[in-house]
């Protein structure tokens, strides 16, 4: 379980801010071309920018590390090592912060978690900003904003990680074996999916309490297929707490997920909908994984 210190965290861009005062006077030492003056300021301004640097990548990668349940863009070893690449890092820190707002969101949604959401316009403002020190002029106007949204930033982030339930209290989604214990607490009729083509065809698998994934990839879903149209984890099934329906999300298959509710048609194929992220279904609907994959109905058990 991840824990974040703000008040650790927000030492970094206090420090950095600190550091480019301090290198402010170096400078104006220089100047007057006073090397002896200047150069403690020039030592105690980069001792500061490498305190500040290295604080922020360790802030990255616990923050990457909180929401790591296979299906995060990106590990934390990653989201760190990329921003050494000359001109991609340009590309990645926005994967890193606005990235990281998107999956943060995403995981308290698919987990069910009882978290206030980022909001992902703060961490986009915040990748944007820093850009613009690089043109003159407009550097002088937009480096207070940059400092005050990214300690803002800084303690959003730490506060969302903070409030994330522990590994024993979140429904994690994975593989392995479901649990009779995870069973009976779904109630006297759980839920299930009933295979109706595919190479589980007339099979029925119960929707645990923790949900099942279905995709090509043994190592992180519940039901494997063999199918070249299906994902490496395709989409996933969560039952909902308040009521006898499931969660079905589309989890960026690259042949998409498709749904058909009780009561929407015949068998005409115009009356399956291309899934958009996830939906709430009832017993008796029906998905198919890819346009002519293996299609289930969900049926009470």
């Amino acid at each position: 379980m991840v824990r974040l210190s703000k008040t650790l965290y927000l030492t970094s861009p206090i420090a950095c801010i600190v550091a480019f005062l301090v290198s402010g006077v170096g400078i104006f030492f220089l100047e007057r071309a006073d090397f002896s003056g200047a150069t403690p300021y020039f030592i105690l301004g980069g001792l500061g920018f490498l305190y500040s640097g290295i604080l922020a990548l360790i802030f990255y990668y616990k923050m990457w590390e909180s929401i790591q349940d296979g299906h995060a863009r990106t590990s934390p070893g990653k989201a760190i090592g990329f921003l050494f690449i000359p001109l991609f890092s340009l590309y990645w820190i926005f994967q890193v912060l606005w990235g990281f707002s998107k999956d943060y969101n995403a995981y308290v949604d698919r987990h069910a978690a009882d978290s206030k959401k980022l909001p992902e316009g703060l961490f986009l403002a915040c990748t944007i900003l820093p850009l613009t020190m690089c043109i003159p002029f407009l550097n002088l106007l937009t480096a207070i904003p940059y400092w005050v949204v990214f300690m803002m930033v800084v303690s959003q982030v730490c506060d969302a990680v903070n409030a994330l339930p522990s590994e024993a209290q979140s429904p994690v989604v994975g593989a392995g074996p479901v649990s009779p214990e995870a069973n009976a607490r779904l109630g006297m009729h759980p839920l299930s999916l009933y295979c109706l083509s595919g190479e589980f065809a007339h099979e029925t698998v119960v929707v645990p309490e923790d949900g099942v994934s279905i995709g090509r990839d043994p190592a992180r879903v519940n039901l494997v297929l063999a199918s070249n149209e299906i994902s490496g984890v395709h989409v996933r099934i969560l039952p909902e707490a308040k009521s006898a329906q499931v969660w079905l999300e589309d989890l960026q298959s690259l042949n998409g997920t498709f749904y058909r509710k009780t009561g929407m048609g015949g068998q005409d194929e115009s009356d399956w909908v291309q899934l958009r992220g996830k939906i709430l279904l009832s017993a008796g609907a029906r998905f198919r994984l890819a346009v002519d994959g293996p299609e289930f109905e969900i049926q009470r058990s």
